[in-house]
């Protein structure tokens, strides 16, 4: 590695750094400000409030991620240019791309570390930082998971997709239970409601569906003591991860299941495709940054956190309503979920067309 690429590496690391720790600072100690009230009447102990944004910085870190990345690379690319580093690079025949090469590689390996990031550890520690503050802190039952669109795959191999689950009173709405004999179905079970006895579920206004090769038999119930279920209640109390904090695995999943069993699944593939979106945005905003710092007009501390409260706030802004267009239906999941990081890698090559390089 070149002298000048190992120096540019170097000080886009530290200013990340530095932007990390600051924001993480910075938004705990907002959050303890706005919260403190709360948990001085709740007698919080100094552990749960320790663990309680222990979990809560890892969704602080994704979050400020690409800020963080953007504001390193506008503040050590704008460094070189205020210094004429640059210019002179440029006429010793390297290119833009070429000098700041370093800085794309990196941006490549965060985003494939902020992928990671958002399948193996912001998701559990998403669960533990709710635990932690409805359960331990408040001192709330044990029901911070959702209680509706719950699907999942049985002991006995049957797929089970329920509207809505009641853990009080053990009861499910809208229950769909499907049978399948290799990828044929061969059962279909569609119940208004579902109530546990303790030993088993009885099905309450519902129609079963038999399907024998083309034939289909089809018989109706006001209440069926199903006696071949063996699922129990606590499988659906264990299964029940909040949407927002599911991976990627999960989310193929339960789009599977719920496609399967006949539910709606448009909001879980939205999110599905925004948690492979997301990730990429490190390296679009790295890209950015480098040409807005390379500009003629040198880059000092007030315009490169403007620029980067500019680009990033207008970024989460347009993913966000772009997310929401897809959950009401108004967009398919993909162009929903990708459309910001079309939009703004868009935006780079326009900027990169007219840069010096």
């Amino acid at each position: 590695m070149a002298i000048i690429h190992r120096r540019l590496l170097l000080t886009f690391l530290r200013y990340l750094l530095l932007g990390i720790t600051g924001a993480l600072v910075l938004f705990t100690l907002v959050d303890l400000l706005e919260h403190m009230g709360s948990l001085v009447d709740n007698a919080a102990t100094t552990s749960e409030v320790l663990r309680y944004y222990l979990y809560k910085g890892a969704w602080i870190i994704d979050t400020v991620l690409p800020i963080a990345m953007l504001m390193a690379t506008l503040f050590s690319v704008g460094q070189m240019a205020r210094y004429l580093e640059l210019t002179a690079l440029f006429a010793a025949g390297w290119s833009l791309m070429k000098v700041t090469r370093p800085l794309v590689v990196a941006a490549v390996a965060v985003s494939l570390l902020s992928l990671a990031w958002r399948e193996f550890v912001l998701p559990k520690a998403n669960v533990a930082r709710d635990r932690v503050w409805e359960v331990e802190i408040h001192g709330r039952p044990d029901l911070i998971r959702p209680t509706q669109n719950i699907a999942l795959t049985g002991p006995d191999g049957r797929l089970y997709y329920a509207r809505r689950y009641e853990p009080a009173r053990s009861q499910l709405t809208g229950l769909k239970i499907v049978t399948r004999d290799g990828a044929r179905v061969v059962e279909r079970i569609d119940a208004e409601r579902a109530e546990w006895d303790g030993e088993h579920w009885t099905l309450v206004d519902g129609t079963r569906r038999v399907f024998e090769g083309e034939i289909e038999r089809l018989s109706t119930f006001a209440r069926l003591t199903a006696t071949d279920l063996t699922i129990k209640p606590k499988a659906f109390e264990r299964d029940r991860v909040a949407q927002e904090d599911m991976n990627i695995r999960q989310l193929r999943e339960y789009v599977s299941l719920v496609r399967q069993t006949g539910g709606n699944p448009r909001a879980a593939e939205v999110d599905l495709q925004f948690n492979l979106a997301f990730p990429l945005v490190n390296l679009i905003v790295v890209l950015m940054g480098i040409v807005l710092a390379s500009g003629p007009r040198k880059t000092t501390v007030a315009s490169g956190f403007g620029l980067t409260i500019a680009v990033s706030f207008g970024y989460y802004l347009f993913i966000n309503f772009g997310r929401s267009l897809g959950h009401s239906g108004a967009v398919p999941p993909v162009p929903a979920a990708w459309a910001g990081n079309l939009f703004y890698g868009l935006a780079f090559a326009g900027l990169f067309a007219r840069a010096r390089r």
